[in-house]
């Protein structure tokens, strides 16, 4: 981002440079990156996760009018994405989903905030690596005005938001008087941080996605995109969820293709459940001490169970409206409460000592209920309700109308703020990802979500991050500073995906 004129940069004159040796990714189910000899799409090859994370980000921007895949970017000078883009921008948020700022404080920075972020991490061009920051100042020396920056590719190329009209390009590194390349990059490390953006600071973007892809099977997907299939299958039109086991592992529970309710770690230990599943419902999960876990299902009888990683199960005396999934969290003590759409359409919660709560509120048919705990011991709970509207309604019966309607048929996402207070995610009735918090703070993103799919949120650093299927069918994550971040994954119509911090 600059405030001098952006010149075209339809001619180009090629600067020699090292050649950064390319290795080819073997993340399962992701595409291998292009060596970087030749032009095309290239998703890695640099020295660091961080590295090989925001060239993938940058490359998925990558306009289609130059060749690309993105059939949504341009130029627009300020522009922080997902579609409108200038050259820091792109630059600023490819490093800040995985987990780097190089905002220096900012809270938008300009070429020159990149250049003193990276200051103290000078590397000289020609030991350039893929992922380091290429600039260029008006003089071709650091004395000189910054005006432009991208993120280097190897052998040559790099890619950046080039100009307006022109969008976001891969290109040979080039140079023109009164635009030239310095003589140093930048090396970008986990190490760096600043202030950043939004209404709080991502420092760290560590989290793990699991899904159903357009194949059928599990998948899980970490935010550096390291992918792992897993070979069981998903039944249709349902979804699956995440918690912790400590340790930086995690377990996934899902309702298996023959109906069954199966979980499976991420080393992958799969346990089969002797509990049948309703068609088209979804499990919800949470951690318990010593490293189990307990899930809730609506069982093929219509009814809500439990039952824990030693299948103890337990059956509460609640029928479920078809086709609606439950939602747990942990209360205090070691216990739990699990909220759901009862087959009256209504609003209950019941506790693991079998205490039903009816809160007198209606839901939208088909949607399902999401519960978080909140700081005081209580909890509170986000729906869809029969008008199309969101609330939130708390363990008191407190209950706050939101002026956010809702797509039919899908669910809200609530998460609890670390500062207090909680943040919702929703699909609104547009068809766009929306976030509010307890306060009526609302963040409206430029994402169109696929129909009947609902978003998942967890927090990272101060601030948290989504993870949605878009209306392209592919698996997408955004933070709250905006960073998004297209995994390249697609996933099977009508699901959504889970995600957990780590």
């Amino acid at each position: 981002m600059t405030s001098t004129t952006v010149r075209s940069r339809a001619k180009k004159t090629f600067i020699g440079i090292a050649v950064a040796a390319v290795a080819i990714a073997g993340t399962v189910g992701l595409a291998a990156p292009a060596l970087a000899s030749q032009p095309g799409l290239n998703t890695g090859g640099g020295p660091s996760a961080a590295a090989n994370s925001a060239i993938a980000y940058a490359e998925s921007m990558w306009s289609s009018g130059d060749g690309g895949p993105n059939t949504s970017t341009y130029y627009q000078l300020g522009g922080n994405g997902p579609s409108a883009w200038d050259c820091s921008g792109l630059v600023w948020k490819a490093y800040l989903q995985a987990g780097v700022d190089l905002s220096n404080g900012a809270s938008r920075p300009v070429v020159g905030d990149e250049f003193d972020a990276l200051k103290g991490n000078l590397v000289s061009r020609a030991d350039a690596e893929p992922g380091d920051v290429l600039f260029w100042t008006s003089t071709g020396t650091t004395s000189g005005n910054f005006l432009h920056d991208g993120i280097y590719l190897g052998n040559g190329y790099m890619v950046a938001a080039a100009a307006p009209g022109e969008g976001v390009k891969e290109q040979t590194l080039w140079s023109e008087p009164g635009e030239q390349l310095l003589d140093v990059v930048g090396r970008p490390t986990g190490s760096l941080s600043g202030s950043g953006s939004g209404a709080g600071t991502v420092h760290t973007t560590s989290y793990v996605t699991a899904e159903q892809v357009n194949t059928g099977k599990l998948w899980s997907v970490t935010a550096s995109k390291a992918a792992t299939a897993y070979p069981v299958g998903v039944a249709s039109g349902t979804s699956p969820a995440i918690a912790t086991l400590g340790g930086g592992k995690y377990v996934t529970a899902f309702q298996a293709a023959g109906g069954a309710l199966w979980t499976i770690t991420s080393d992958g230990a799969a346990t089969s459940f002797p509990v049948g599943m309703k068609a088209g419902t979804s499990p919800s999960i949470i951690p318990t001490s010593g490293g189990g876990y307990v899930v809730a299902v609506q069982t093929n009888t219509g009814a809500l169970w439990t039952i824990t990683n030693t299948k103890a199960a337990t059956a509460f005396p609640v029928g479920m409206a078809a086709g609606t999934s439950p939602s747990i969290t942990a209360t205090a003590g070691g216990h739990y409460v699990v909220a759901v759409q009862t087959n009256s359409g209504d609003l209950w919660s019941i506790t693991d000592t079998k205490a039903a709560t009816d809160f007198g509120v209606g839901m939208k048919t088909g949607t399902s209920p999401s519960v978080t705990t909140t700081a005081n011991g209580g909890y509170v709970i986000a729906v869809q309700t029969n008008t199309g509207a969101l609330w939130s309604v708390t363990n008191t019966k407190a209950a706050t109308a939101f002026p956010v309607g809702m797509l039919a048929g899908t669910s809200p996402s609530i998460l609890a703020q670390p500062s207090g207070g909680y943040v919702i995610a929703v699909q609104t009735n547009t068809g766009k990802l929306w976030t509010i918090t307890d306060g009526k703070a609302a963040t409206a993103f430029d994402i169109g979500m696929a129909a009947g799919t609902s978003p998942a949120i967890a927090t990272v650093g101060s601030g948290y991050v989504v993870a949605v299927q878009t209306n392209s069918s592919d698996l997408w994550s955004v933070t709250n500073d905006d960073a998004a971040t297209s995994f390249g994954v697609g996933m099977q119509p009508g699901t959504s995906p889970a995600i957990l911090a780590q």
